[in-house]
């Protein structure tokens, strides 16, 4: 039996994987219209419909201010994944090189990113243009962080991360360059369809169990904990010297997560692998 390989570059999307919230969701709530724009990012995200056909009509729905995203990211912060940091951290730890593909907006995904340690050239995630002429534009002390928070969305960057295949597009781009295994970790249908620019995709049911991700990942996490990724993209070397750093307890809970069977394999063959190496 071959042994198990770790993994070089580590993708994750942001919403619903690394945050408990859906930004775009919280949004609506601030706007009262959550129960319209939930149904819409629930329908794109079980893949029941494309992303670009919702991408548009719901910011256009809501016209967010820069405030209202930079709350989003506050909100990000508040409601991490459980072990979210720490993994980040026991990643950076061994020098894998860590990446956040998202469809969230930008003003948000990025300092949340940033915030877990990855830096913000290996972030993408949707640009939006503001109107600077809103609100009290003229006001002086109201931006004095560099920006009118008043100013409202005007349009955003239709690109790959509004379409429901596209995220393989940008998978593909950032590892243009860099060799080794990559894995994509993530809660929705779009990270389904970017299943052929990795070597393993797991599919995150901790905060919302989708059925088809469930059915095709080729791994699937029934747990709200993102400790079993460090097994599976670390090697046991690589996690005695995480021990030595103070990730032992990262480690043993990812491990009993993956015996006690809230960690799923599409190739059981795979987490015998697992299992065997530890």
């Amino acid at each position: 039996m071959r042994p198990w390989r770790a993994f070089d570059l580590i993708f994750f999307d942001c919403d619903s994987t690394l945050t408990r919230i859906e930004g775009i969701d919280e949004l609506a709530r601030l706007k009262g219209l959550f129960d319209e724009v939930q149904r819409l990012t629930a329908a794109a995200m079980d893949g029941e419909v494309h992303l670009s056909s919702v991408y548009d009509r719901r910011l256009d729905l809501l016209h967010p201010t820069r405030a209202d995203i930079r709350t989003i990211e506050r909100l990000y912060r508040a409601n991490i994944v459980p072990d979210a940091r720490k993994l980040l951290g026991a990643l950076n730890f061994l020098r894998r090189q860590v990446f956040i593909v998202s469809g969230g907006l930008a003003l948000a995904v990025i300092p949340f990113g940033v915030g877990l340690g990855v830096p913000s050239e290996h972030i993408r995630a949707v640009d939006v243009v503001f109107n600077r002429l809103a609100g009290r534009w003229w006001d002086y002390d109201l931006g004095r962080g560099g920006f009118n928070p008043d100013e409202r969305y005007l349009d955003h960057d239709a690109g790959p991360l509004t379409e429901t295949h596209g995220k393989a597009d940008i998978v593909r781009e950032l590892r243009e360059g860099r060799t080794g295994k990559a894995l994509l970790v993530g809660d929705g249908v779009s990270d389904l369809m970017a299943r052929s620019a990795v070597d393993l995709l797991i599919g995150f049911g901790g905060v919302v169990h989708r059925e088809r991700v469930a059915a095709e990942a080729d791994v699937f996490f029934e747990c709200d904990s993102l400790a079993p990724v460090l097994p599976l993209a670390a090697s046991p070397s690589d996690c005695q010297r995480c021990a030595q750093a103070g990730f032992q307890s990262l480690l043993d809970k990812g491990l009993n997560l993956i015996r006690e069977g809230a960690v799923q394999f599409r190739d059981s063959a795979s987490r015998e692998l697992i299992l065997k190496a530890y």
